[in-house]
C-alpha cells in the first residue's frame, strides 16, 4: 500500500507527495470531490485510492498544536 498527502490542486490535477518526498498528479476525477490539500491517501495495490480520515486528523491536529506553541510566543 502507498500512502501519499495531497500537496496542491494544480488543475485538472490533484498534486501528491510520498514520503520519500516524489510528487504524483493523480486526475480530480479520480478523487472524492471533497479532497483537500493536506488529506492523506491511502493507495492499495489494485490502485483504489481512499481519504484516510484518521491519519489526515491526526496530521491537522499535529500541525495546529506547533503553530499554536509558535506563534504563543
Amino acid at each position: 500500500m502507498r500512502h501519499l498527502t495531497v500537496d496542491r490542486m494544480d488543475g485538472i490535477y490533484v498534486i501528491c507527495e510520498d514520503k520519500d518526498r516524489k510528487l504524483f498528479a493523480i486526475p480530480r476525477s479520480e478523487l472524492p470531490g471533497s479532497i483537500r490539500e493536506g488529506d492523506k491517501l491511502d493507495i492499495d495495490n489494485e490502485g483504489n485510492i481512499t481519504v484516510n480520515g484518521k491519519a489526515t486528523a491526526s496530521a491537522r491536529s499535529t500541525t495546529r498544536r506547533k503553530e499554536d506553541e509558535l506563534f504563543e510566543n
